[in-house]
């Protein structure tokens, strides 16, 4: 378990952090959102992620543990079936939808067809089929479906999400079986990932790269946290106007999103997330345009506990980072819970506002339900053929 949380830390580090700072340093900084550059926000923004999460990694790396590997718990192959109709499922309603525009647009959002999809989250299925059930899986095809169908949808991280597949699987016994398939596919992803960013970005109806420079420079602008961390910075240590911030990213405001995205229909006057505000609070696009076009701009936690509470951010994000190991320990029984759990732990500190924390530990909540219902009915389903053979 402990392995998992810290792996995933050194990912964002490296990934979002260490890795787009190199990038600067060597080649000068491009914004990719703005026009902005303020350099002493830019390292501040360093500073603030650093800090407390590698203060956090050295604090679990001493924490005394036993064996804290998680033991799979489902018999026969339930989640396979169910796995892939989920991402059938996924496809045939991205298609007769109207792709990723219907998403950018709104066109999906309250309809019955966007609530069922809540309830079969393919990148839940995804760990509960390669570390939950107990009989093995093939897993290059299992992992090549779900990548395919997240890059068809129009997402430019599908290739990521495999890297928390292999970490995540670090918390679980069953991981021994995959980790050498897991690490060949991700060797090829690397190479690859460049050439599926631009088909996804293509997907989404950008054709506006121009040269071999402009796109290093997108695919590190949207891999860094740096830049978006440093316009909130900018705005907060110069006192410019952020009452939208504190009315959009209000505990009261997102309670009524996340109530909204838990039922069809709408319950509320109608709204988007947080994050997709980043531009009209950051960036001073208008509020009607943010509502038209759909784009949502990560603000990560620790930037949002220091917009929220300052130097503070440090302590509460340590705080954090350790209460959550302490959490999935205490459910280390409950192997379907923890795999809730760690895909949405990335999510808290990346793309960061409560909304979207709670609508995915939701919809894998509601996942679960669904699998385990299923199993039942399944295993129901054969005993009773069984016992009619032995009856007739």
């Amino acid at each position: 378990m402990k392995k998992a949380i810290i792996a995933i830390l050194i990912y964002f580090l490296v990934l979002h952090v260490f890795l787009p700072a190199i990038y600067y340093i060597i080649y000068g900084f491009t914004p990719v959102y703005s026009d902005l550059v303020d350099f002493p926000a830019l390292i501040k923004s360093f500073v603030l992620l650093f800090i407390p999460l590698v203060l956090a990694i050295i604090i679990l790396f001493f924490i005394p543990t036993k064996n804290d590997k998680i033991k799979a718990n489902i018999d026969g192959k339930p989640i396979t079936i169910l796995f892939y109709f989920s991402i059938l499922l996924k496809l045939g309603l991205l298609m007769t939808m109207g792709g990723f525009e219907a998403t950018i647009t709104g066109e999906k959002n309250g309809t019955l067809v966007n609530y069922i999809t809540l309830f079969l989250n393919p990148f839940t299925l995804l760990l509960t089929l390669l570390f939950v059930q107990k009989k093995k899986s093939n897993v290059l095809l299992a992992i090549l479906f779900y990548v395919i169908s997240v890059t068809l949808s129009g997402s430019r991280s599908g290739i990521i999400t495999i890297f928390f597949v292999f970490f995540i699987g670090l918390a679980f016994e069953t991981f021994k079986f995959y980790k050498g398939k897991l690490s060949i596919f991700l060797k090829c992803g690397i190479i690859i990932a460049p050439i599926l960013f631009i088909f996804a970005t293509k997907l989404r109806g950008i054709d506006d790269f121009v040269g071999i420079d402009f796109i290093f420079n997108q695919i590190v602008g949207r891999m860094s946290v740096l830049e978006t961390s440093m316009m909130p910075i900018y705005y907060y240590d110069n006192n410019i106007e952020m009452e939208l911030f504190y009315d959009k990213y209000s505990v009261s405001h997102q309670f009524f999103l996340a109530l909204d995205s838990i039922v069809p229909g709408q319950l509320f006057d109608f709204d988007i997330m947080p994050n997709n505000y980043y531009r009209a609070i950051f960036m001073e696009y208008s509020q009607s345009f943010v509502l038209e076009n759909y784009m949502s701009v990560n603000l990560c936690l620790p930037t949002y506990l220091y917009l929220k509470y300052g130097y503070f951010t440090f302590l509460l994000t340590i705080l954090y980072v350790i209460g959550f190991y302490k959490l999935t320990s205490l459910l280390k029984s409950y192997p379907l819970l923890v795999v809730v759990l760690l895909s949405a732990f990335y999510n808290v500190i990346y793309f960061f506002d409560w909304v979207m924390v709670f609508t995915q530990i939701y919809t894998g909540i509601l996942t679960v339900l669904v699998l385990k219902m299923f199993v039942f009915i399944r295993r129901e389903f054969i005993r009773n053929i069984k016992y009619n053979e032995l009856k007739n």
